[in-house]
């Protein structure tokens, strides 16, 4: 199956989310956004509505989400990032964003590489990664012995790669990206233990952090 059919498989909500963590980590202003794996475009259509981007541009690998974006944002590209030519200039973007994409790549070095060129020297990447450590992952993995794939979350089908904190950290320092934010993302229950591993009552934290969200800038 390819890459594409695994996503036309998915179910429309998929696309539509707002990233509200990735817009937060952008001030207001006339910036020119990227947003790599766009969906059906709401985060980009939202920085816009917030003023905190002049130009919006997206990529998406799935034809029947992306077609309607044309008349919203000033460029749209449909097709597989790691394929695709892209015909932006260098230095040409003051953000771009890869939420929850890199661990559907192949090779996110190559990708990371190739988008620093289109990174203006003061701009930055937002990228979302989910966190393989996350404990009901390993509990599942030590206790019943399974690594079972789903339609959504940490183990979608359709992530080629696997991260820890150490190893998206990691990811970005090998291709020559300094890293200036690198926060856990935690939702639910879980929550609420947020402030006591910030504070190191207890160890740990990194177990309950389904995602990590990572702002980063070339290193000149």
């Amino acid at each position: 199956m390819s890459k594409n059919e695994l996503y036309l498989e998915k179910d429309k909500t998929y696309f539509s989310y707002i990233r509200w963590d990735i817009i937060n980590q952008v001030p207001e202003g006339n910036h020119r956004i990227l947003d790599v794996g766009c969906g059906a475009g709401a985060t980009l259509l939202k920085l816009k509505e917030l003023g905190k981007a002049s130009e919006i541009f997206g990529i998406e690998i799935n034809e029947d989400i992306a077609g309607k974006l044309s008349p919203l944002l000033n460029g749209i590209i449909i097709g597989d990032i790691e394929s695709i030519k892209l015909p932006f200039n260098e230095k040409y973007f003051d953000y771009i964003l890869f939420g929850d994409i890199l661990e559907h790549l192949i090779n996110p070095d190559k990708i990371l590489n190739q988008y620093k060129a289109l990174l203006k020297d003061d701009g930055f990447i937002i990228a979302t990664i989910p966190n393989i450590k996350h404990f009901n992952i390993l509990l599942r993995l030590i206790i019943l012995d399974e690594f079972k794939y789903v339609d959504e979350g940490i183990l979608d089908k359709s992530h080629l790669r696997f991260f820890t904190k150490k190893e998206m950290e990691n990811l970005f320092m090998r291709n020559k990206f300094k890293i200036v934010e690198i926060n856990p993302i935690i939702y639910g229950r879980i929550k609420i233990l947020k402030n006591l591993f910030r504070n190191k009552i207890l160890p740990g934290g990194s177990f309950f952090a389904l995602q990590y969200l990572i702002k980063a800038r070339k290193k000149l």
